[in-house]
């Protein structure tokens, strides 16, 4: 009988409305919370991460040495980058802005072609051996492993992109059908940008005057 009466009080505990009300009220609470983050999660999936880390990357400009035709031809120019410290740059990934003043050939040469002067910007859409001259894979062999590295240096030339399906577009002025090849004027101060292609963003800028070449 006593145990009869201790069970039927121990229902009446249980189950009275002050002891469902807490609970329900702590599920409630936990379920609006965990509905919140997943709103909060979704509506900041779209937003960049600004803590999100790019490739980074210090590249100087080692020397530029050039002129324009008729001083100096076009294959006289170079310019030496070194990767001075940061992140192994994947080929592919890359882009380098070179600005100055120079010229450019339009036209086949020794066909009726034309030399024009002004503003010259080259791209160097990436800087893969592929759609550029032969010469650039032979002077730059460390980065046959796909990566310009730190303590690595590349040489450019003003032939690097003379030829068909050249990955290196050179325009003068609002002169966009040129050979693709370039010369700066010697003295002049030339500006050299270093950017991730697949976010278009700057890795390194650089500034260096342009020193007479000797003729080859």
């Amino acid at each position: 009988m006593n145990q009869k009466r201790f069970f039927s009080s121990f229902l009446k505990v249980r189950f009275t409305d002050q002891g469902i009300s807490p609970v329900i009220g702590t599920l409630l609470m936990l379920t609006i919370t965990m509905l919140l983050i997943g709103v909060t999660a979704v509506s900041l999936g779209g937003i960049p991460n600004p803590l999100k880390k790019g490739l980074t990357a210090d590249v100087e400009i080692e020397f530029i040495e050039g002129g324009v035709p008729n001083e100096i031809r076009y294959r006289e120019n170079f310019i030496t980058l070194a990767h001075e410290g940061g992140d192994p740059l994947p080929l592919e990934n890359i882009q380098i802005v070179i600005v100055g003043q120079g010229s450019s050939y339009t036209g086949v040469v020794a066909h009726g072609g034309t030399i024009v002067n002004g503003d010259v910007q080259v791209i160097y859409q990436d800087i893969c051996p592929a759609g550029k001259d032969p010469h650039y894979a032979t002077r730059n062999p460390c980065i046959a492993d796909g990566y310009w590295s730190a303590g690595e240096v590349i040489v450019l030339n003003g032939d690097d992109g003379f030829g068909h399906n050249s990955t290196v577009k050179v325009q003068v002025g609002s002169t966009t059908n040129t050979s693709n090849n370039f010369g700066f004027q010697k003295g002049t101060k030339v500006n050299i940008k270093i950017i991730e292609n697949a976010s278009h963003r700057l890795i390194s800028s650089c500034n260096a005057n342009v020193i007479a070449a000797k003729k080859i």
